[in-house]
C-alpha cells in the first residue's frame, strides 16, 4: 500500500468518525447566516427628553424631573427636546406621566398656544369658584362671565376660550383659582378689565 493510499484511508476514517458533529456545525452556520440576512436593519434612533416621574402642571422643571431616552426616529414626537438642559427651569403647562416625551407645547410660553390659531395670547384668569376650576383640564372650552351684582345678569366676557393650562399654585390667601386661556388680545383686555371690577365664573362647553 502506498503512502497516498494510507493517507486517503485515514481521511476517510476521520470523516466517518466526525461527520455528524461536522454536519451539525455546518447546519448551525447556515441557520445563523440566514438569520442575519433576514433580520431587519436597526432603525435610526434619536435622544428624547421624557418625564422622569409623574409631574403636575405648573411645576418648574428641575434636573430630577426629566431624563433622556432613545426612541426610533419615527416614534419621536416633533418639536421634542434632545438634551435635558433645554427644559430645566421651564414651567410645565399640563400634567405628564412618567416616560412621556416632552415637547415645546408642554411648556408654558409662546409655543404653548402655537396650535390654537394665529394672533392669540396666553391670558391668566382668576375664577371665583376653585371647585369649578377643579373640573377643568387642558383642552377644555369655556365661556367666561362677569357678575357685576348679585341681582343683575352676568355678562359674557369671552366665548369658547380654550384652556391651555390649569396651574397648581400653592394657597396664597386669595379666593378662587387661576386658569390660563388662549384668547385674542381684545378678549384678554376685556378679561383683565372685568376681573378688576367683578368676580368671574365659567361654564363648560361640550
Amino acid at each position: 500500500m502506498t503512502g497516498w493510499e494510507r493517507l486517503v484511508r485515514r481521511l476517510r476514517r476521520a470523516y466517518l468518525r466526525f461527520r455528524r458533529p461536522l454536519a451539525a456545525v455546518l447546519a448551525g452556520a447556515a441557520v445563523l447566516a440566514v438569520a442575519r440576512i433576514a433580520a431587519p436593519a436597526p432603525a435610526d434612533s434619536v435622544p428624547v427628553v421624557v418625564a422622569a416621574h409623574d409631574l403636575n402642571g405648573g411645576v418648574k422643571l428641575t434636573p430630577g424631573d426629566v431624563g433622556v431616552e432613545t426612541l426610533p426616529t419615527g416614534l419621536a414626537p416633533s418639536s421634542s427636546y434632545s438634551t435635558a438642559h433645554e427644559v430645566i427651569g421651564a414651567v410645565l403647562a399640563a400634567p405628564m406621566r412618567a416616560g412621556e416625551p416632552l415637547t415645546d407645547r408642554r411648556l408654558l410660553g409662546r409655543p404653548l398656544i402655537a396650535g390654537y390659531g394665529a394672533g392669540l395670547v396666553a391670558a391668566p384668569v382668576r375664577i371665583q369658584d376653585s371647585d369649578v376650576v377643579a373640573l377643568l383640564e387642558t383642552g377644555s372650552s369655556i365661556d367666561v362671565y362677569a357678575a357685576s351684582s348679585a341681582q343683575g345678569p352676568a355678562t359674557l366676557v369671552a366665548s369658547a376660550a380654550p384652556v391651555v393650562m390649569v396651574p397648581r399654585v400653592a394657597a396664597d390667601g386669595q379666593t378662587g383659582a387661576l386658569v390660563v386661556l388662549a384668547v385674542s388680545p381684545d378678549d384678554a383686555a376685556r378679561l383683565a378689565a372685568a376681573s378688576a371690577t367683578a368676580p368671574l365664573t365659567v361654564t363648560l362647553r361640550g
